[in-house]
């Protein structure tokens, strides 16, 4: 299971197990709906839609979205995780995780790719100095914007010639994962429309 469906399992069977739609006022174009575990305060989402806005708040954090069409639950219902992710402009907590292990991973496949070698081991002493201190600055920091901010200081002391600043800026956004407030608030509206949904074929 990759990290996202685990994520998606995770606050759908855990952080969202037993939650219902609690209420939902206004009509289309304007709405309000507080999503939560009855008797329970517990991981609850108060989502509003207007105009092209999607906005969001409560034990998950406080987040905003701009769309491109209208913020109705309908329209909402069709947006993938990624594309939906894209339209988030303001967070209060972070968009993206730093995973350590999976920025080894990736940085271990670009220099054999780069360097044109069948094993790290067989990199020349430059290149063996530069992988070092980039798998170095993966276990030191634990947020993206300072293993960013690390791999560009790198580059600027590097004496490997082929890693420019264009190879810089692809090694600093190695191992950025959605963090699971982000997927969470997404998920959220998903299990919104499936409960509507659900509704109406018991009641058609």
């Amino acid at each position: 299971m990759d990290y996202i469906e685990k994520a998606k399992n995770e606050i759908r069977n855990q952080w969202f197990e037993n939650h219902v739609i609690k209420s939902i006022k206004g009509e289309v174009g304007f709405q309000e709906i507080i999503w939560g575990r009855p008797g329970t305060s517990m991981y609850q989402v108060r989502y509003v839609l207007t105009g092209n806005m999607v906005y969001l708040s409560g034990d998950l954090g406080v987040a905003a979205y701009s769309l491109t069409g209208s913020a109705t639950l309908k329209e909402l219902s069709q947006y993938g995780l990624s594309y939906f992710s894209g339209k988030l402009v303001a967070s209060q907590r972070a968009k993206y995780e730093f995973d350590g292990k999976l920025a080894r991973k990736q940085i271990k496949e670009y220099f054999l790719e780069w360097c044109d070698v069948e094993d790290i081991s067989k990199l020349n002493s430059d290149d063996e100095e530069l992988y070092d201190d980039l798998i170095r600055a993966t276990n030191e920091w634990n947020l993206p914007e300072h293993f960013n901010t690390a791999v560009y200081h790198i580059y600027q002391s590097t004496t490997s010639e082929w890693f420019d600043s264009e190879m810089a800026s692809s090694i600093a956004d190695l191992g950025q994962r959605l963090s699971y407030s982000v997927v969470s608030y997404w998920l959220g509206l998903q299990m919104i429309n499936e409960q509507l949904k659900e509704k109406e074929l018991q009641t058609a």
